[in-house]
């Protein structure tokens, strides 16, 4: 008994034995499958979603396209096509290439061409002497600037005081404009400018305009960047009215304004037109003065009521 129940221990033993290693042959058998396993890619993400560079790598989707045929379970299929995403991309090379020729058809077109303009409140001036100046005859209206022309004209005719450019489809340029009005025209060293009541001096351009003619051997007195200071302008407007016929006035730095009387000398009324009808009569008390006592002065100045004056030389 003692040998049969050894026998079977052992026995048990040995099938315990198998078992064991059976299992661990398994185990060892799965193990090895899961490290041949081909792990799936790892997809990185952000909080601002899947990583950009996996996305960019990845290939675009391909488009299949099946056509089913009369007979039963038929189809032809087409090769597959990667779907392009970027197709306003490939539209918008054409489409600048067509704007672009549309817009050179339409400025070469000659309806859109300027053949003249049309210009009110013309005195002195005449339209060819404004469409000389700003030179857009045979333009495109597409290219008019209102604003450049306005200036080409204020710089190139200082006479024109108010310039207004207005321009109208297909292509029309209407130009209103007003002409400033000579007072008085400066002649010094050889050179003349008209100058209107606001001391602008502008270009004459009508020499048959009656204008009282001022003689200088120089530049007159400025203000505000004006030729003439218009203080002067007004008291060449006041003496005027008593200046003799065909007599011109003149203007002296030290004396002011005054002129030749032609009874042989040279009367100066100063700077301003103050007191202007005392002055002259107070001239005309010294003219007849001189004359009772048969003097024929060089200069006469009246220039201060208080204190008036002749030289015999000048």
């Amino acid at each position: 008994m003692r040998r049969a129940q050894r026998t079977r221990v052992e026995q048990r033993g040995k099938r315990r034995q198998s078992s064991r290693l059976a299992s661990n042959q398994g185990t060892l058998h799965q193990s090895s499958n899961v490290n041949t396993r081909r792990m799936p890619p790892v997809l990185s993400r952000s909080k601002f979603g899947a990583n950009a560079v996996v996305m960019e790598n990845r290939p675009a989707p391909r488009r299949r396209y099946d056509v089913a045929l009369s007979s039963p379970g038929a189809e032809i299929r087409f090769p597959a096509v990667p779907r392009v995403n970027n197709k306003w991309r490939l539209l918008s090379g054409p489409l600048v290439v067509s704007l672009l020729l549309g817009l050179i058809l339409i400025t070469n077109a000659g309806r859109f061409h300027v053949n003249g303009i049309q210009v009110q409140g013309l005195k002195r001036f005449t339209e060819g002497d404004i469409s000389q100046a700003i030179n857009i005859t045979g333009s495109s209206i597409f290219f008019i600037n209102p604003e450049r022309i306005k200036q080409d004209l204020q710089l190139t005719y200082p006479g024109l005081s108010e310039v207004e450019v207005t321009v109208a489809w297909p292509a029309t340029v209407s130009i209103s404009l007003e002409e400033r009005y000579p007072v008085l025209a400066w002649n010094w060293d050889g050179h003349v400018r008209w100058v209107d009541d606001n001391g602008v001096a502008f270009e004459p351009h009508d020499e048959g305009l009656d204008v009282i003619q001022v003689k200088s051997a120089m530049l007159p007195p400025t203000v505000d960047n004006r030729f003439v200071d218009p203080r002067i302008v007004r008291t060449v407007n006041v003496l005027a009215n008593y200046l003799p016929e065909n007599v011109d006035m003149i203007y002296d730095p030290a004396h002011g304004l005054g002129w030749s009387d032609p009874r042989g000398w040279v009367v100066y009324f100063g700077f301003n037109d103050d007191d202007a009808a005392q002055k002259m009569i107070l001239y005309q008390s010294l003219v007849e003065y001189l004359e009772g006592k048969r003097i024929t002065p060089a200069i006469i100045n009246v220039e201060f009521l208080d204190a008036p004056y002749f030289r015999m030389e000048l």
